[in-house]
Parts: C-alpha cells; sequence; structure tokens
C-alpha cells in the first residue's frame, strides 16, 4: 500500500512561483495482522500433509503398494497402458518396498516444511511435481473414466494445483514473517534463492508480512 505524501502546491521563493514540489512516496508496511492469514493456511495444509505421511509410515502401505499400482492399471484405456506397464515394472522385483518408505520420507518433508515455512519456493515445487506424479500412476490420471460411473479427476491433481498457488502467492506477495525462511534469510540472504520465487529486493519495496 502506497501513500502519497507532500504537496504540489507551488510556493513563493524570493518574490517567484517555485516549480511545484515532486511529491514522495513511503511505503507502509502491512501490519503483522496480515501474516496470520496465509500462514494459517499453509500450516493447515501442512496438517493435512502430516495425516498423509504419518499413514505412509504403517507396513501395510509398503506391503500393498505393487498391488495398489497394479489395481489401478487395471482398465486404463490402451493408449495409456505402455504407462502404467512401466509403472508397475519399476516397482517390481522387491522395490516397491523401498519405493513406498521414499514416498513416506517425502511426505514426511512436506509436513514438516510447511508447517514451518522452511524452503517454501522449493517445497511447493517439489510439492506439485511429487502431487503430479501420484495422479499419474496411484491415481490413474482420476481414470478409468466411465461415463455415469467417474465422478471426478482425483485428489492429487488438487494438491498440485494447490501448490502452484502457494508458489505464485508468495511470487507476488514476497517474503514470509511467519516462517522459518524469515529467520534464515536475515542472517543467509542467499537463502531467498531457495525460498523465494523471482529476484531478491529490499523488505520496504515489498512491504508485506505474511
Amino acid at each position: 500500500m502506497e501513500r502519497i505524501i507532500g504537496t504540489t502546491h507551488p510556493s513563493t521563493i524570493g518574490g517567484r512561483l517555485a516549480p511545484p514540489a515532486r511529491p514522495t512516496t513511503a511505503m507502509i508496511a502491512q501490519p503483522a495482522i496480515a501474516a496470520i492469514p496465509t500462514a494459517t493456511l499453509r500450516i493447515l495444509f501442512g496438517v493435512a500433509w502430516a495425516a498423509n505421511a504419518a499413514l505412509k509410515w504403517f507396513p501395510a502401505f509398503g506391503a500393498g503398494f505393487l498391488g495398489m499400482l497394479t489395481d489401478v492399471s487395471q482398465g486404463q484405456p490402451s493408449i495409456l497402458r505402455p504407462w502404467f506397464n512401466l509403472v508397475t515394472a519399476v516397482a517390481s522385483d522387491g522395490r516397491a518396498q523401498f519405493l513406498a518408505a521414499g514416498s513416506a520420507v517425502l511426505e514426511t518433508y512436506l509436513a514438516v516444511a510447511l508447517l514451518s515455512g522452511f524452503a517454501r519456493k522449493t517445497t511447493y515445487l517439489i510439492g506439485a511435481g511429487y502431487t503430479a506424479l501420484i495422479w499419474a500412476t496411484a491415481e490413474g490420471f482420476g481414470g478409468p473414466y466411465v461415463p455415469g460411473v467417474s465422478t471426478d479427476v482425483g485428489a492429487a491433481i488438487v494438491y498440485t494445483l494447490l501448490f502452484a498457488v502457494f508458489l505464485v502467492h508468495d511470487a507476488g506477495a514476497g517474503s514470509s514473517r511467519l516462517s522459518l525462511d524469515a529467520f534464515v534469510e536475515r542472517r543467509v540472504p542467499a537463502w531467498r534463492r531457495v525460498a523465494e520465487l523471482g529476484s531478491p529486493s529490499s523488505p520496504v519495496s515489498r512491504g508485506t508480512a505474511r
């Protein structure tokens, strides 16, 4: 928010009219309370990911990982069969448990990073890519689509879009004071490359507390 301070009325100097004074611009930072809504949404998203991650650590998830991928490949259109054959082949030969553990670790990272506001730009990019991969594998692109039976396109793609929304929002709003990133950036300015989308700028010009 900008407030114009100054005057544009001409003044008199030595009996002559002086040129109108140029207005000066002062950037007024939003109050700290403006940080609450965005941080709250990010933290709630982190709570959802914490629940997802907790469920992934149960042994049953690893035991049924390959079966889940095999089941979702059934009934897919012929154009997608090579893709799902590749997916099931990658998870075969004892690799399913390793992939399931990797999924649990990655989701735990997303939960912790969202809750703390750590490496937000990188976290949002990882989250968007990971959920898009889930949508294309475990969720079978939301299909197979059967008229009158299929009712949605899958949940993971919604997560992908939500990560993208957080990424774009942060690019326009600037550094978040209610995050671990803000603490790190004060000591290591180069951390902005990991935490923020866009070129670095001064806190005055960004002027946003989120």
